[in-house]
């Protein structure tokens, strides 16, 4: 967009006018012969007569008798401004030079713009001891797609899958740029366990799902991500998605967290501050809630997970270990929903660059604002 900016701007430029008896700045000056001073002595006529027709002669001589005999002299040397000539050849004649060289600026091709210099690193807060590591988790992929908006109704197709990634991938360049280490449990539009291996090690995987369930598929898919997690050591884990829902009513965004860790105050802390910065984003794209419409900073105790998976009380991948069937992520976080791509306001606010960049500053803000309250290695 900048290198546009930056064309247009040279294509708009005004050329100034050029000063009296100063050529046009797109073009070589024109030759003008020297005027020649008037004589006012009388002459017979018979003299009158012959000089006036040898000075004929000698003008003729003058103008034609380069390219009678040959010789031509070239045109004095001058900065070229349109079409170059390599030094040594003799180039076009000086008025198809003039021709060549006369085109209208906003014909021209542009100069080539300047790379853009690479932004500078934020350096981290002298709190921090090291380099905060987070994990992030764009949930769903391959071939789970979340909840799906199919754009029966005209508005355009849109799957949570996608949305999520592309928002991951943007507050992960961010975080990087100030100095944190990410970690992202999928980077491509594939699931994590894309093999179906047996993650959790239970000895069931999807090939045991009975029709209609992926419970086994679902708890290995899930295990794979926080094994991701647990190995980079992370500090926190933020597990990204979008609502939905089978009718369109529901709108708004919330935050589970889980109560029942070593860390669930952390994980409290991060769940409302996520919260907190959304509410604030949203605002300043004039998407605003009634209150009793939000929805607020939930824990997965009071959600009905149980629909989904029996005997769990918990979200899995911020929840606590069930086990022999997982081990739980070691470290503070919490689950986002941002929106209900169900909705057709959300879902407008969801696919415009506004929405797009309000989301992403609300996870920036609040896990840069989490780890001001809990700097890494303190």
């Amino acid at each position: 967009m900048r290198e546009r900016r930056e064309a247009r701007a040279r294509r708009s430029e005004v050329v100034p006018a050029a000063s009296p008896g100063e050529a046009p700045r797109h073009s070589r000056p024109v030759p003008r012969m020297p005027k020649t001073r008037q004589d006012t002595r009388v002459r017979s006529p018979i003299i009158t007569v012959s000089g006036t027709l040898l000075i004929i002669a000698l003008t003729i001589l003058a103008f034609a008798g380069g390219r009678l005999f040959g010789r031509v002299e070239p045109p004095p040397e001058e900065p070229a401004t349109g079409a170059q000539v390599s030094p040594g050849s003799a180039g076009p004649p000086a008025e198809l030079a003039i021709i060549a060289t006369d085109v209208p600026e906003e014909d021209a091709a542009p100069a080539p713009a300047e790379p853009l210099p690479e932004p500078t690193q934020i350096p981290l807060p002298a709190a921090f001891k090291r380099a905060p590591v987070i994990c992030l988790d764009p949930g769903h992929g391959g071939g789970d797609r979340g909840f799906t908006r199919y754009g029966d109704d005209g508005s355009p197709e849109m799957e949570e899958a996608d949305i999520v990634l592309e928002e991951a991938l943007e507050v992960a360049d961010r975080l990087r740029h100030r100095g944190y280490t990410v970690v992202m449990t999928r980077e491509t539009n594939t699931a994590v366990n894309e093999e179906g291996k047996d993650v959790n090690g239970d000895g069931r995987t999807a090939a045991h799902d009975p029709p209609r369930s992926d419970k086994n598929k679902v708890l290995d898919e899930i295990q794979a991500r926080i094994n991701i997690c647990n190995k980079a050591k992370a500090d926190l884990l933020v597990s990204m998605h979008i609502n939905g829902y089978s009718n369109g009513r529901p709108r708004g965004y919330e935050t589970w967290f889980t109560r029942e860790r070593p860390f669930g105050d952390r994980n409290a802390m991060f769940a409302t501050l996520a919260y907190a910065h959304m509410k604030e984003q949203f605002a300043r794209i004039g998407y605003v809630l009634p209150k009793d419409e939000e929805r607020g900073v939930l824990p997965d105790s009071t959600a009905d997970v149980q629909k989904e998976h029996e005997l769990y009380k918990h979200f899995i991948i911020t929840g606590p270990e069930i086990p022999g069937v997982i081990v739980p992520s070691k470290m503070p976080g919490a689950i986002v929903e941002a929106l209900f791509i169900s909705n057709d306001g959300d879902a407008a606010v969801l696919a415009s660059r506004e929405g797009e960049h309000a989301i992403a500053n609300a996870y920036e803000n609040a896990i840069v604002e989490y780890f001001e309250r809990y700097p890494p290695g303190a």
